[in-house]
């Protein structure tokens, strides 16, 4: 059996996941990143930390039916750094698992519906204040082969309280196939340029709110971290394997704000970067955003080739 015809299922599999929920010619089963935002500082403090940060994301589809697909698949997110002046550092991760359908609904209308748990603080478990339940629901309009409009809402319940985030974006890619464009704004975007079909040149965002329990001390209440994070910037991709596989590096500017709350603090509800009844105590310095590097490997499996 040669390795076209051990592929094949595969393909069959992929292709019937793509024609029910994207526009795009490739499915990335596999993300992978590690960065660091370098010389990050607090408010009124001439000390610094550094804030690595390391992300993994699992995908994978299975097709039901020519229209209907369940979406399966897994997040890690590690981050550390320290939350105050000569603090010690923390450790703060957290493991979502995704499971839902993508269904497409007509020629125009397609459909993503996602269920989003997941376990975040310094211990991870489903105990306590370190689990949370989110989801997330897109629909997407096909205005023309190349071209895909996105309007969507995430919703989930956090440390903080329910964050609320409405979702416009969309999807393109010339007919030279050298300009791609792929956003879901406010969360992600990203414009890139092909020069040939190796090295691509481009500009991204990645926008992220997310709650962590902290370790209990003795004495103290319990408290958390809610943690938002806005990077953007420039980055190069180099592609290898039939473009199966890239690597891309990205370096720009990272908006961060990693503030402590008791846990009893709360908010009624976020819209956006909008936090609705807050009267609560911050029991850190406010952090302040600098320069990020990062280097990140997808592996890319393609549904049909540029002669198709």
């Amino acid at each position: 059996m040669n390795r076209y015809t051990k592929s094949l299922p595969l393909a069959i599999f992929l292709f019937a996941f793509a024609k029910a929920i994207t526009a795009q010619s490739y499915v990335d089963l596999v993300k992978f990143n590690y960065g660091s935002i370098i010389n990050a500082g607090y408010e009124n403090s001439d000390e610094h930390t550094d804030i690595s940060l390391i992300n993994g994301t699992i995908t994978l589809p299975i097709p039901v039916t020519e229209d209907v697909a369940i979406i399966t698949g897994a997040e890690f997110i590690s981050q550390n750094l320290s939350l105050s002046p000569n603090a010690f550092e923390t450790n703060i991760s957290s493991i979502a698992l995704r499971a839902g359908l993508s269904w497409k609904h007509s020629d125009k209308w397609s459909g993503t519906y996602v269920l989003i748990p997941k376990m975040a603080g310094e211990e991870l478990n489903f105990e306590g204040d370190n689990f949370f339940l989110g989801a997330i629901a897109l629909l997407k309009y096909q205005k023309t082969s190349s071209t895909q409009y996105r309007f969507g809402i995430y919703a989930s319940d956090e440390a903080f309280g329910t964050l609320v985030t409405p979702i416009l974006g969309m999807y393109y890619n010339s007919p030279s196939n050298n300009w791609e464009v792929t956003a879901n704004l406010p969360l992600t975007a990203d414009v890139n340029y092909s020069f040939n079909p190796g090295l691509a040149l481009g500009f991204a965002l990645q926008s992220q709110v997310r709650s962590y329990g902290l370790k209990p001390i003795e004495g103290i209440e319990n408290r958390y971290v809610q943690g938002q994070n806005i990077e953007f910037g420039p980055y190069i991709q180099q592609s290898f394997l039939d473009k199966k596989l890239l690597l891309n590096f990205q370096t720009g500017y990272a908006s961060i704000d990693y503030a402590s709350y008791a846990v009893s603090d709360k908010v009624s509800w976020r819209l956006l970067a909008f936090d609705f009844g807050d009267n609560r105590t911050q029991l850190n310095p406010v952090t302040t955003g600098s320069i990020f590097l990062r280097i990140g490997a997808i592996y890319r499996f393609h549904l049909k080739t540029d002669e198709d």
